[in-house]
């Protein structure tokens, strides 16, 4: 199923420039390997400005580079590695349960403290109630679910700033896993929120 909703053309500008920072860039790029549309979009933008450094000016390379270069290129090429998702190639840690078949996966916090997490919730489950204290991307690995009335299936994306307030809940019939990468923890609104902030970090 091809995604029906995407990261912006300024997400994506960033994404292809190296501008994002890791969390945001592997939520993109989870979204990328769904999405041939943001693909195409991606490829596009880099060969532009593939075509706007060619305009620089040339500088020289020092003799000591161009023969770090020449000896690369005589070294015999190393087999390739198979290919891995955005997912594979990430260290999350072990799963942190909240509930029977709800569970949280944290990866390492970003130099700038960004956190970035896969979260999994079961069949019909709401998540709790919560804001943002900054901007928060999600990609939709498996299942969907609704939020204020936009549904959101796997490959779809997501982003949230801090106006907003919700509470989505999973589409009955199977369980929902989604790479989530957010500027701040979430701004929870219950106490039962409270404490599992304090225990998950999130």
């Amino acid at each position: 199923m091809t995604p029906t909703r995407h990261p912006s053309d300024a997400v994506l500008a960033d994404y292809a420039s190296g501008a994002l920072r890791s969390a945001f860039s592997a939520v993109v790029a989870a979204h990328l390997e769904h999405c041939p549309h943001c693909r195409d979009e991606v490829a596009a933008l880099e060969a532009v400005g593939g075509a706007l450094l060619e305009t620089l000016p040339e500088s020289g390379l020092a003799a000591e580079g161009l023969e770090r270069v020449m000896a690369a290129l005589d070294e015999a090429e190393a087999p390739a590695a198979p290919a891995q998702s955005t997912i594979e190639r990430i260290a999350f840690g072990r799963e942190r349960f909240l509930a029977p078949s709800m569970g949280i996966r944290k990866a390492g916090s970003g130099a700038d403290g960004e956190l970035l997490y896969l979260l999994r919730l079961p069949s019909g489950q709401k998540t709790l109630p919560h804001g943002h204290l900054g901007v928060e991307f999600t990609t939709v690995l498996k299942g969907a679910y609704n939020d204020n009335g936009a549904l959101y299936r796997a490959g779809d994306f997501c982003e949230m700033d801090s106006a907003a307030d919700h509470q989505p809940h999973v589409v009955v019939g199977e369980e929902c896993v989604c790479l989530i990468a957010s500027e701040r923890p979430m701004r929870m609104t219950t106490r039962v929120g409270w404490l599992v902030q304090a225990l998950t970090g999130v």
